[in-house]
């Protein structure tokens, strides 16, 4: 198991009477938050950002945006940064869909240059990156310092783990684990990884991601996660899990942030594959591999994978480098990429027959079986 990334476990878990005593002073003041600052709140409070004790101060805006690193001098790629038009320092209450959640002091209030902080964190001012359209709304005034969770506040999905919760696991059960995340359903592209990297390792966590932006439901994922557990007989090899994480839509800096948490759950190993945490055509396919050769603060193992490509003859998936030629068959036909944009296009356009081979029979009478499907949840 390895150690958590910095400084140790943050753990700023609070009961009711202790944040009813850290805000006494500013009962009539709360600082209402989105879906997105409410996860992050959670993530820094149960350790899944640590060293992060709160949302980001001035002194660590400036030290992430011009060196990737927080004052303590380690590797972080992304702000985590919280919007407000609150123009007081002092402790506050926090409220999430109409309840109190928590509480934060106030200990820094700044603006920021939006141009820099795009080239930066997206690599660019497009106004096509829904990253860049996303703080071209946001008014340009945000509130830093250390937060606190109420402990009814916390996340009540039953696959939700902790860092605590799951070294506590890992440590009773012993060996290295590795993990492989995702907010995507189980396509044929993603289960020949999970094969290739269960060669190496006994057991695969698969982490599923809940977001505000969402691919498919969470619901949809974690069922066609379990059909495939116990249809292909991997209830023993494969275990589900879930964490929150908002889609910053920062492609290689957000693979970063995303194996900083791994490390804090206290994995030994995460798969970084072909385009991960990609948005449209603005990153290359293997650019969020490739970060990890400059920022090299982690401990925890990569396992870089290629991008599996399936044989329109044979139907047999590979990791092969030509384009024209199937290792298995030796057709000289083309081997096309397994793209999770398609699978759910025509999921939704119920043409399962272009779904031959690239989605478990399984999961194809899974969807068939829906009379509507929705990509989208809303929010």
């Amino acid at each position: 198991m390895k150690p958590f990334y910095g400084d140790g476990l943050v753990h700023q878990i609070i009961s009711k009477s202790k944040l009813e005593k850290l805000t006494k002073n500013n009962k009539k003041y709360i600082i209402n938050l989105n879906k997105d600052d409410y996860i992050n709140l959670v993530n820094i409070c149960v350790g899944l950002y640590s060293p992060l004790k709160g949302f980001c101060d001035y002194r660590d805006y400036c030290s992430i945006i011009e060196k990737n690193k927080i004052n303590n001098n380690i590797n972080w790629t992304i702000p985590i940064l919280l919007n407000s038009s609150l123009k007081k320092k002092g402790f506050f209450r926090l409220k999430y869909k109409s309840k109190i959640v928590g509480a934060l002091n106030v200990e820094s209030i700044f603006k920021i240059n939006k141009k820099l902080f795009n080239l930066k964190i997206f690599g660019t001012n497009n106004n096509n990156h829904p990253g860049v359209a996303i703080v071209a709304k946001r008014k340009n005034l945000f509130i830093g310092g250390k937060t606190y969770l109420l402990n009814s506040a916390l996340p009540t999905s039953s696959y939700f783990c902790s860092p605590k919760n799951m070294r506590i696991f890992f440590k009773k059960k012993g060996g290295s684990y590795t993990a492989f995340s995702t907010r995507n359903i189980c396509h044929s592209g993603h289960a020949f990884i999970h094969s290739h990297i269960l060669k190496k390792v006994k057991i695969l966590h698969v982490v599923v991601i809940q977001s505000t932006f969402y691919k498919y439901r969470p619901k949809i994922v974690f069922e066609t996660y379990e059909i495939i557990r116990k249809k292909m007989n991997l209830k023993n090899k494969i275990k589900i899990i879930s964490i929150f994480m908002p889609t910053f839509f920062a492609g290689p800096k957000e693979a970063f942030l995303q194996v900083i948490m791994m490390q804090n759950l206290g994995f030994n190993n995460f798969v970084v594959g072909r385009d991960h945490a990609g948005v449209k055509d603005f990153y290359g396919k293997y650019e969020s591999q490739k970060i990890f050769n400059n920022l090299k603060s982690l401990s925890l193992n990569i396992f870089k994978t290629k991008e599996p490509k399936i044989c329109t003859n044979c139907k047999k998936i590979s990791f092969a480098k030509r384009i024209n030629r199937c290792i298995y068959c030796s057709s000289k036909t083309k081997l096309v990429g397994i793209d999770g944009k398609f699978v759910r296009k025509k999921i939704i356009q119920r043409d399962f027959l272009k779904l031959d081979g690239m989605l478990n029979p399984y999961l194809i009478s899974y969807f068939k079986k829906k009379k509507k499907f929705n990509s989208v949840a809303k929010i």
